[in-house]
C-alpha cells in the first residue's frame, strides 16, 4: 500500500538543515515538499510561527530535528500537540532523510517512520578503537 507524499521540514540550529537538504538534492535531484528552517536569529515565537505556515492542513507532514532537547525539539514537540497528523523525527542524519525522500508516497506512514527510525540508527557506526590485546 502506498501514502500519499509527505512533506518534510527540517528544523535545525545553523545551516544542518539546509545542508543535508542540498546534500540529500545533490544525490537524488531536486525535492518538492522538502524545506529547511533554522532557529538562527529566531525567538521560539518567530520560530514557531514560521513552522506554522509550513505544515499543510490536514495533510502528513515529518519534523525532523537535529536534537529532541533543543530549542528545535522542544518547538516541534509543542507543535506536534496540535499536530496530530505531524511526525517528529529527532537526530536527523543524510541516511534518514535519503531514506525518507526515496520512499515517501510508496510506503504507508506506519512503515515509513519505520523505515526511518531503522535507516538512522543503521548508518551510525563507529570503527576503530579496537582494544589492544595483549601477549
Amino acid at each position: 500500500m502506498t501514502g500519499s507524499a509527505v512533506r518534510g521540514i527540517l528544523v535545525t540550529h545553523g545551516r544542518l538543515g539546509a545542508e543535508l537538504c542540498r546534500t540529500a538534492e545533490a544525490i537524488l535531484g531536486p525535492q518538492a515538499d522538502l524545506i529547511a528552517l533554522s532557529n538562527t536569529g529566531l525567538s521560539a515565537e518567530a520560530l514557531s510561527a514560521e513552522l506554522r505556515a509550513l505544515l499543510p492542513p490536514g495533510e502528513r507532514a515529518i519534523l525532523f530535528v537535529d536534537l529532541l532537547g533543543g530549542s528545535c525539539g522542544n518547538i516541534c514537540s509543542l507543535l506536534k500537540r496540535e499536530r496530530p497528523d505531524a511526525l517528529l523525527a529527532s537526530g536527523v542524519n543524510l541516511p534518514m532523510l535519503l531514506e525518507f525522500l526515496v520512499h515517501r508516497g510508496r510506503v504507508d506512514p506506519t512503515e515509513l517512520k519505520e523505515r526511518l527510525q531503522s535507516r538512522a540508527v543503521d548508518a551510525i557506526r563507529c570503527i576503530g578503537w579496537e582494544p589492544e590485546t595483549r601477549a
